[in-house]
């Protein structure tokens, strides 16, 4: 959490404004080549590496001037380059999720004072491996769910419908924590930058499952539409 006073420079967090809500534990790759975010990678990397990662509310990536959402996540670089016009290739992760307190001049590059967000302690009495109607029964659907939606948009992208029997064979593994699985679902299925902040800005694990099984859910339907208007 941040202690200093906002305003700040010390307790400023670089942002990086994004058309997708990344989560935690997600990879980002990102080719970088707006001067303001090259000088602040020039930052970041000189520093601890980390950087917030944040949605566009309204307005585009590049050019400045857009609106942000106030739930973030850090991310991590772990990987870099520098091409010879100074564009740069980076690998991020999702480390944890941040919310910003307060925005701060974009001078050279978008900042916020942040702090850091974590599950609130209720998440702490869900069990994975508890009775039906508890975590691991949720995360069963889950799975279930994403699964469905990953092989509905590969059936869509080729143009034809799998055998029934095969929609439910895409290898899916959201791990057995609530909390972690919740992202893990937003990653992995196919769902809009909306509804990806919707899973990121929940406060509680087990909420944050039911939003996630709620999104994948409709984005599941919506596949089988699609698909069903192609075919009629």
């Amino acid at each position: 959490m941040i202690d200093a006073a906002a305003g700040d420079d010390a307790a400023a967090t670089p942002m990086f404004a994004l058309s997708t809500a990344l989560l935690p534990s997600e990879p980002l790759p990102l080719h970088v080549f707006e001067p303001r975010y090259v000088a602040m990678l020039d930052t970041v990397l000189a520093d601890n590496r980390e950087m917030g990662v944040v949605l566009i509310e309204r307005g585009r990536e590049t050019g400045g001037g857009e609106v942000r959402c106030e739930v973030a996540t850090m991310a991590r670089v772990v990987k870099e380059e520098t091409l010879p016009d100074a564009r740069m290739l980076l690998m991020a992760v999702g480390v944890r999720r941040i919310r910003v307190l307060e925005w701060l001049p974009d001078d050279p590059y978008p900042r916020a004072v942040t702090e850091d967000w974590p599950d609130q302690p209720a998440a702490a009495e869900a069990s994975a491996d508890g009775p039906p109607g508890t975590a691991g029964e949720a995360l069963l659907e889950l799975t279930g769910l994403v699964r469905r939606a990953r092989s509905l948009a590969v059936s869509l992208e080729l143009g034809f419908t799998p055998p029934a029997e095969l929609l439910d064979d895409a290898e899916v593994d959201l791990g057995d924590d609530p909390s972690m699985a919740s992202y893990r679902a937003a990653a992995l299925a196919p769902v809009g930058p909306l509804d990806r902040y919707k899973v990121l800005r929940t406060p509680e694990a087990m909420a944050r499952l039911e939003v996630a099984r709620s999104v994948v859910a409709d984005s599941v339907e919506l596949l089988r539409a699609r698909i069903e208007l192609g075919a009629g």
